[in-house]
């Protein structure tokens, strides 16, 4: 991608501040624009500069990181929490953010949310609105006039990316302006099904499960604890 992905950390920790600024320095398409040690100096940092990405801790003093993203009202196009408390995955999941990472944060988590990022925004450029038209073995998309059918089975997974949801299959991605949530209701239960927070997949394109993900078409998917029992179908 030919634009840099802007972006602005705001934590309490130097050290953690300094450890994702060393990461992200890793990834030629990021760009730092600023840095701030608590939420209040990060609100107006952010509205002033409007960075494409947020990296922010939750817990720190004068007010949190939800709250200041709460504050932010969706201005900020893709919200990253940073924190030791995963106690606050359900607030961050309300708030649609982008990832939850959890401290200390691995070079290589940070990598698999930086090159989701990366496939975020790209495909957002050329987002596609869903039709509501409902049929048994397609779905349709639309691209401002132009309509496409997405057939039910060609449908390998679908992944949540904030306010939109990708949809996957073996030849192409798809970026659709439709709430992940939204999305579940209108897919046939008796073809698909929710195997996390931010996963949805094609029961019959399922190659191989495990004890905590799943392979399909050659890919993991994570699978998590409140939703094993909607595997049960695979014993």
């Amino acid at each position: 991608m030919g634009k840099q992905l802007t972006y602005i950390l705001v934590d309490d920790e130097e050290l953690a501040l300094l450890n994702i600024e060393a990461m992200a320095a890793e990834f030629s398409f990021l760009k730092k624009i600023a840095s701030c040690s608590n939420a209040i100096e990060g609100l107006e940092t952010i509205s002033n500069l409007k960075p494409d990405i947020v990296f922010a801790d939750i817990e720190m003093p004068g007010i949190s990181g939800i709250d200041m993203i709460k504050s932010l009202s969706g201005t900020v196009p893709a919200p990253v929490f940073i924190t030791s408390h995963p106690e606050f995955a359900l607030d961050g999941y309300e708030l649609q953010v982008f990832d939850y990472l959890l401290k200390p944060v691995s070079s290589e988590r940070f990598e698999k949310c930086v090159l989701r990022l990366k496939e975020f925004f790209q495909l957002r450029n050329d987002a596609f609105a869903f039709s509501h038209e409902q049929e048994s073995n397609f779905i349709i998309i639309k691209q401002g006039y132009d309509k496409y059918k997405l057939l039910m089975n060609e449908i390998m997974y679908l992944e949540a990316m904030k306010d939109y949801t990708k949809i996957v299959t073996p030849s192409k991605k798809y970026l659709v302006l439709e709430t992940f949530s939204s999305m579940h209701t209108r897919l046939p239960t008796e073809k698909f099904v929710r195997i996390h927070r931010s996963y949805i997949v094609n029961k019959h394109r399922i190659d191989s499960v495990q004890k905590n993900k799943i392979n399909i078409h050659s890919e993991e998917l994570p699978v998590g604890k409140l939703y094993k029992h909607a595997l049960d179908f695979t014993n």
